[in-house]
């Protein structure tokens, strides 16, 4: 299935929640690549902590984790919520064992954040850190893994106390291996403690304005910018607000 820029549903959507998702991005085949690519990691056992749950150097791996950086299904959708000269500010893979706790909520559009943010002006969506969350296992309903309050990256006041991942206003976001999600760092979301019995597995790129950072790290080591394809080094160039190019 191709994907290019938003569509006026995907734009009312992400509008609306501060997210929306993608389905069937992914073919089997590639969703299989994945698996294979991030069992070459080696990675340890993760437990409850949420650091043994992350994983980074996807660009450094090279393969699919380095192509979906700049994929098409994403590239356009960036470039209109952060601007044309979007950068890649970072990435990582998570992988959570059943029965163990992710992160709570965080983010929300209440009190302006200049590296997380959500505005309407000009008539379009100006956004700060993005993210695109890739499912490479299943994320079936009641699963738990990514949730949100839909609406929250545009809330006039800080989350009340005792909104916790149990709430009613939280939603869970359903995927299936191949989808995304794509939303707004200004939007409350976090992780529901994952209930399945295989391990869930996802791969995220975060994206801001080519002149804004988040991460403190480049988004990948120097030395492996030869390896990438023209576009990725631009992605991937630290931020600047004179001479940052588009992509």
């Amino acid at each position: 299935m191709a994907y290019g820029p938003l569509t006026d549903l995907e734009r009312y959507s992400f509008d609306l929640n501060g997210f929306m998702v993608r389905r069937n991005v992914l073919s089997s085949g590639e969703v299989r690549r994945l698996h294979i690519e991030i069992d070459a990691l080696h990675l340890p056992p993760p437990s409850d902590g949420i650091m043994s749950q992350r994983f980074s150097g996807l660009i450094e791996a090279g393969g699919l984790l380095r192509d979906l950086v700049d994929d098409d299904a994403v590239l356009d959708v960036a470039r209109e919520l952060c601007g044309p000269a979007v950068r890649l500010d970072h990435a990582y893979g998570i992988v959570m064992a059943p029965g163990t706790a992710g992160l709570g909520l965080h983010g929300g559009g209440a009190s302006f954040d200049p590296a997380q943010y959500y505005a309407f002006h000009g008539g379009r969506i100006n956004t700060g850190l993005i993210a695109v969350q890739w499912a490479v296992s299943y994320h079936a309903p009641g699963e738990g893994g990514f949730c949100c309050i839909p609406g929250s990256h545009k809330a006039n006041f800080p989350l009340p106390h005792g909104v916790d991942l149990n709430h009613e206003l939280v939603v869970e976001v359903a995927m299936a291996p191949g989808d995304l999600v794509v939303f707004s760092e200004a939007l409350t979301h976090g992780t529901l403690p994952w209930q399945a019995t295989h391990q869930r597995r996802s791969v995220l790129y975060k994206y801001s304005p080519g002149s804004s950072s988040w991460a403190r790290q480049p988004a990948c080591r120097p030395e492996v910018l030869t390896d990438l394809t023209d576009r990725q080094r631009r992605l991937c160039l630290p931020p600047s607000v004179a001479e940052h190019p588009p992509v």
